[in-house]
């Protein structure tokens, strides 16, 4: 029955309960019966008969439940809330068990969440028990309040607490969650990058850990990339001017270093260069290639140790490769790690442009869409519009033509059911007469049957106490002809114990217990399986890790011997002109909607 207490199916039965207070006429039994008659087909019997059972309930112990909802005005100020809390309790005294708690909770929180937190401070007071016998004293029997009432009140008190302590924390964890602050976009630091030429600027003093609220308060925009070029340009243009006046100064004062270098210095940082360059491009020796070719490699055996041990040398050689390239980094001085730091630099500002005019054209696209769609839903609505006035006016016409044929069958039903009404006393009347004169005749039959069955008794007890006798003749009998005892493993020892049993229990229990241990043993079996299966599994994901280690370092050595260093091309990419097309297409499709 708690599954049909949902909070949607609690509203339906609160809008049945406010359309039978509109029609005074009828009694609750056929309303009801009206109401079921009209209901569609795909409704299922169970929940008819849950609403039917529950609106009948309802009223019957209307007052009772009007009388607690008034006490409690104050808590609940909504009309609708009090109507939601008459049901429920009347759901919790008289229907519901304390097993259904979650589905309850489940239908208050959805319902209403102040309603949950009065329904469940109300009741879980320990003095609101008597407060509601008292109530109920005027409508009810003492017995039917202590058994129907009091009794699941007071089964439900403690599942109650529990559902307030489960909406605390619930309010408590709400409360401590704080709004996140709204995201401030980050300018790009393109425009104060350093160059290479560019003097260091004066050091300016440390501003405080939290800037003054003018700083907090200003916006940051995004810049377009004409308004970046434009800055860049400026740029580049004061710091030529900058190096000239350096120059200019330099050779102002005559310093040493702003002399040209002589013919032999660079003559020398030539031959240089090119002994370097004459050493990396010499061939390894033949002898040590056939050496090494005609050696045959030795066979490793992969065993778990040796997977292990070449995944952790993976592990070394990666950190050692990482190491070597910060102390380049760090200490070389060379100008061709220069040039690869300029390239990677222009590699990477010409990626991030790429990446802005192409997030800029999707905005834009994004627009003409938005724009597009607004116009479209502007005339769907129109339209709709038009179509729901008509149907609008049909329905109008359809409910007042169903309005007159209600009140005639209204009429008419209640001519009939006068006539039944007096049909019904002059049934009563006859019923009456026709059960005492039936209560005359049992009363007769019931003295003549209680004498025959008392007879019956006394003769059954003497014939009882003959036979008692001959059985204990027959014992005694028995006892000095000295039977042959009978042993029977179902028999107990006799010994008064609590602990003794029969020979039969004590072998069904070793039989248990050996079926126990033996689901014990294969469990343990089917672990140790498992634990097996995984540590295999995980020796061949390093054996692959290893595999694909020593393919990329082949795959490298390939590479460094047959390419360079080369020059990417920096025209734009084939992505940001299908962009620009399709941008232009969404244009002419708005200007042809707008016209």
């Amino acid at each position: 029955m708690v599954y049909y207490h949902t909070s949607g199916n609690v509203k339906v039965l609160r809008n049945i309960v406010l359309d039978y207070a509109a029609t005074s006429e009828l009694s609750p039994y056929e309303y009801m019966k009206t109401y079921i008659e009209k209901c569609p087909e795909t409704i299922e019997d169970t929940k008819l008969s849950w609403i039917a059972e529950t609106f009948l309930g309802y009223h019957r112990h209307g007052p009772f439940l009007r009388e607690i909802a008034n006490h409690l005005t104050e808590e609940l100020a909504d009309a609708e809330d009090q109507d939601y809390f008459m049901i429920i309790f009347h759901a919790v005294t008289f229907q519901l068990g304390p097993k259904d708690m979650q589905f309850l909770y489940k239908c208050l929180f959805n319902l209403s969440r102040p309603l949950l937190n009065t329904f469940t401070k109300f009741l879980s007071n320990n003095e609101v028990l008597t407060f509601i016998s008292q109530v109920a004293q005027t409508s009810y029997d003492t017995n039917f309040i202590t058994e129907k009432i009091i009794g699941p009140l007071f089964e439900w008190q403690p599942y109650i607490s529990d559902m307030a302590h489960t909406y605390a924390e619930y309010v408590k964890k709400m409360e401590s969650r704080k709004i996140k602050p709204p995201t401030v976009p980050i300018q790009p630091n393109v425009l104060n990058r350093r160059g290479k030429e560019a003097t260091s600027p004066p050091v300016q003093p440390s501003l405080p850990a939290t800037p003054p609220n003018s700083v907090r308060s200003k916006k940051k925009r995004m810049l377009t990339k004409n308004v970046i070029d434009q800055k860049l340009k400026q740029m580049h243009e004061k710091n030529k001017q900058k190096a000239a006046h350096l120059l200019n100064d330099v050779k102002s004062k005559d310093f040493h270093y702003a002399k040209a270098k002589s013919e032999k210095y660079h003559n020398r940082v030539s031959s240089i260069r090119e002994e370097i360059e004459f050493e990396f491009s010499k061939p390894l020796p033949k002898r040590k290639l056939q050496a090494a070719v005609k050696n045959n490699v030795p066979v490793i055996k992969q065993t778990a140790a040796t997977v292990k041990r070449f995944n952790k040398r993976i592990q070394l050689v990666e950190e050692q490769e990482v190491q070597w390239l910060h102390n380049v980094m760090k200490c070389c001085n060379t100008t061709k790690v220069d040039e690869i730091a300029e390239h990677d630099r222009q590699e990477k500002e010409r990626e991030r442009l790429l990446d802005i005019e192409k997030k800029h054209l999707m905005g834009q696209i994004t627009y003409e869409e938005a724009v597009i769609a607004k116009k479209k839903l502007q005339e769907e609505n129109k339209k709709k519009y038009e179509e729901f006035l008509k149907e609008k006016e049909s329905w109008n016409e359809e409910i007042e033509r169903w309005r007159k044929l209600e009140l005639e069958k209204n009429r008419k039903q209640v001519e009939k059911l006068s006539m039944i009404e007096l049909n019904l006393i002059h049934a009563r009347n006859e019923v009456t007469a026709k059960k005492k004169e039936t209560a005359e005749k049992i009363k007769k039959e019931s003295e003549i049957a209680y004498a025959i069955a008392m007879k019956e008794k006394q003769e059954e007890l003497e014939r009882r106490i003959v036979m008692i006798r001959e059985i204990k003749i027959l014992a005694l009998i028995a006892k000095q002809a000295k039977v042959p005892k009978v042993i029977d493993l179902t028999e107990t020892s006799g010994l008064g114990l609590l602990c003794e049993m029969s020979l039969a229990e004590l072998q069904e229990r070793i039989s248990a217990m050996k079926m126990g241990l033996q689901e014990e043993l294969e469990k343990k079996r089917a672990i140790i399986k498992d634990e097996n299966k995984a540590a295999k599994q995980d020796l061949e994901e390093t054996k692959s890790t290893i595999q694909n280690f020593l393919s990329e370092r082949a795959l490298l050595r390939k590479h460094n011997k047959k390419s360079s260093l080369t020059i990417v091309d920096s025209s734009p990419s084939k992505e940001i002109s299908d962009l620009k097309k399709i941008l232009e297409e969404k244009r002419k499709i708005r200007i042809q909607l707008s016209s």
